[in-house]
C-alpha cells in the first residue's frame, strides 16, 4: 500500500474512532438512563417509552424522505459550493411541507394512533409529542448528513455528544423527581430544537441560506423514495417485535424485551461508527472509478467490525444478567439467551449496514424493497406464529433469522460488484481468542459494579493478548493501527514523525 493509501485508511479509522468515541458517550448515558427509567416507572410505563422510541426510528428517515442518504451519496464529492447550497435547498424544503403535514396527522388521528403504538388510546396526548419529536430527530438527522458528506466527523461528533448530555440530564432529572413521560419528551424535544439550529446555522454559514427549488429533485427523489419503503421494511425487521409483543402479550412484556434489547443491540456500537465513516468515502472512490480502493474499504470495514463483534457478543453473553441486576429490577432478568440472540442478529445487521452501501453506489435502490420486503415477511411470519407460544424468544429467533438474509444478498451482491473476499483466516483467530476469553470470564466475580467493569477490562485485555500471541496482525495492520491512534492528537502525530 503506497503512502497516499495509508494516509486515506489512517484518516478513516481516525473519523471511526471520533465516531466510536462519541457512540460510547451516547452508550454510557443510555446506561444511566435505563436504571433512572426502569426503577422510576412501572414495566408498562416503560413498554410505553420504549414503543415511542421504536416509532421515533420509523418515522426518522420517511420524514427526511431518505434524502439523509442522498445527501452523503452526491455530496461528498462536490466541490462546487453553489451547487451543494442548490442541492441541500431542493432537498430540505419538501422534508420541511412533508414534516408539516405528517405532525397535522398526528394531532387529528391521535386517539386512532394511541390504539395502534400502545393497544390503549390512555396514551393518546403522547402521540403529537412522539411526532414532534420524530420531525426533531428528522431534521437533526438531515442537518449532520451534510457534515458527514463534508467529512467534518470530529465536528459532527463534538455536536453529539452535549446533546446527548442534554438528553441524559433530562431524562434522570425528570424521572427520579417522578414527572410523567410528557414532560420528559417535551424538554428533549426544545434541546434538540436548540442543536438543529445549531448545525443549519454552521451549514448556512459554509454555503449560504439554502433557498427552495426544483432542479434536480426528480432526480434525488428516483434515488430516495425507493429507500423510504425498504426503509419502512427494515424497520419492520428490526423493531416491529415490540409492536407485536404489546399486541400478543402485553406493554409489560414489552418493557421486559426492551431491556434485553437495548444490552444486546450494543454490537450495533461497532458497526455504526464504521458505517457513519464508510459511505462518503467510497462515494468519492466511487465516482473517481478507484475500484480497488472501493473493495479495499468494504472488505476492511468488514474484518473491523467482526474482530469487534464477535468477542462482544460473547461478553455481552456472559455478564448480561449482572449488567441487567445492576440497572433494572429483578422483572427484566429474563436470561442471558434473549441477549445472545440479539445481540447475534446485530452482527448480521451490522454485516447488512456496511454492505448494502454497494446498493447505494451503483444506484439500484429499486431492489431494496424487495431485499427487505422477503426479510420483513420472514421476521413478521416468526414473531407471528411463535411468540404467542414461547414468549419474547420468539422475537429474538426473528431478529436472527431476518438480518441473515439480509447480510448474505448485500454480501454476495459485493462479491460480484467488487471481486470481494472474506479473510477467513483473520476471523478464525478472531473467534478462537474469543472463545479463551470467554473461558475466562466465566470465572471472574461480577458481584458489583466494580467487579463488573474489571471483568470487562479483563476480558478485553484477555482477548487483545490473544490476538497477539495469535499473530492476527500484520505488521501493515500494526502501522496502521499505530498511526491512527497518533492522528487522535496532531500533535503527538507531529512528534510521532
Amino acid at each position: 500500500m503506497d503512502r497516499q493509501a495509508i494516509t486515506e485508511t489512517q484518516k478513516f479509522t481516525t473519523d471511526v474512532l471520533w465516531i466510536a468515541l462519541s457512540q460510547i458517550f451516547v452508550l454510557l448515558i443510555g446506561l444511566v438512563t435505563l436504571p433512572a427509567l426502569t426503577k422510576s416507572y412501572s414495566t408498562d410505563i416503560y413498554g410505553v417509552w420504549a414503543q415511542m422510541l421504536v416509532t421515533i426510528s420509523l418515522l426518522t428517515p420517511i420524514l427526511t424522505l431518505q434524502f439523509a442518504t442522498a445527501t452523503v451519496r452526491f455530496l461528498a464529492g462536490e466541490e462546487d459550493t453553489e451547487k451543494r447550497r442548490r442541492i441541500f435547498g431542493v432537498m430540505l424544503w419538501p422534508i420541511l411541507a412533508f414534516s408539516l403535514l405528517v405532525l397535522a396527522i398526528s394531532v387529528v388521528l391521535k386517539q386512532n394512533l394511541s390504539i395502534l403504538l400502545f393497544a390503549t388510546p390512555e396514551y393518546a396526548p403522547l402521540i403529537p409529542l412522539t411526532f414532534l419529536w420524530a420531525v426533531m430527530q428528522a431534521l437533526f438527522s438531515f442537518s449532520l448528513s451534510y457534515l458527514r458528506a463534508r467529512g467534518k466527523i470530529k465536528r459532527l461528533s463534538l455536536v453529539q455528544l452535549p446533546l446527548a448530555a442534554v438528553k441524559m440530564a433530562v431524562i434522570v432529572l425528570l424521572a427520579t423527581r417522578g414527572y410523567s413521560l410528557g414532560w420528559i419528551v417535551a424538554f428533549i424535544i426544545v434541546g434538540e430544537a436548540v442543536f438543529v439550529a445549531t448545525v443549519f446555522g454552521m451549514i448556512i454559514r459554509e454555503i449560504g441560506f439554502p433557498k427552495p427549488g426544483l432542479q434536480g429533485l426528480r432526480h434525488y427523489l428516483s434515488f430516495s423514495v425507493p429507500q423510504i419503503p425498504a426503509g419502512a421494511l427494515l424497520w419492520i425487521v428490526n423493531a416491529s417485535d415490540r409492536y407485536f409483543i404489546t399486541h400478543l402479550l402485553d406493554l409489560s412484556q414489552t418493557g421486559t424485551y426492551s431491556a434485553s434489547y437495548t444490552l444486546g443491540s450494543l454490537v450495533s456500537l461497532f458497526y455504526a461508527p464504521i458505517g457513519f465513516v464508510l459511505l462518503p468515502s467510497v462515494s468519492k472512490f466511487w465516482e473517481r472509478r478507484e475500484l480497488t480502493k472501493t473493495r479495499n474499504y468494504f472488505e476492511y470495514s468488514t474484518r473491523l467490525f467482526l474482530a469487534l463483534a464477535i468477542p462482544a457478543t460473547a461478553g455481552l453473553y456472559i455478564l448480561s444478567q449482572p449488567v441487567l441486576g445492576i440497572l433494572t429490577t429483578s422483572e427484566y432478568m429474563v436470561g442471558g439467551g434473549l441477549v445472545l440472540l440479539v445481540a447475534l442478529g446485530t452482527i448480521f445487521l451490522g454485516l447488512y449496514q456496511i454492505n448494502a452501501y454497494i446498493v447505494l453506489l451503483v444506484q439500484q435502490t429499486k431492489w431494496l424493497p424487495l431485499m427487505i420486503g422477503v426479510a420483513a415477511a420472514v421476521n413478521a411470519g416468526i414473531n407471528i406464529a411463535l411468540i404467542p407460544k414461547i414468549g419474547i424468544m420468539a422475537a429474538g429467533i426473528s431478529t436472527i433469522v431476518s438480518y441473515l438474509i439480509l447480510a448474505t444478498i448485500v454480501m454476495l451482491w459485493t462479491r460480484r460488484a467488487l471481486s470481494y473476499k472474506v479473510d477467513f483466516k483473520f476471523l478464525g483467530k478472531v473467534v478462537g481468542a474469543t472463545v479463551i476469553m470467554a473461558a475466562c470470564l466465566r470465572f471472574i466475580p461480577t458481584s458489583s459494579a466494580w467487579r463488573l467493569i474489571l471483568a470487562i477490562i479483563a476480558g478485553a485485555a484477555i482477548f487483545a493478548l490473544m490476538l497477539w500471541l495469535l499473530r492476527a496482525f500484520s505488521p501493515q495492520d500494526k502501522k496502521l493501527i499505530r498511526e491512527t491512534l497518533l492522528g487522535l492528537n496532531p500533535k503527538m502525530m507531529a512528534r510521532g514523525k
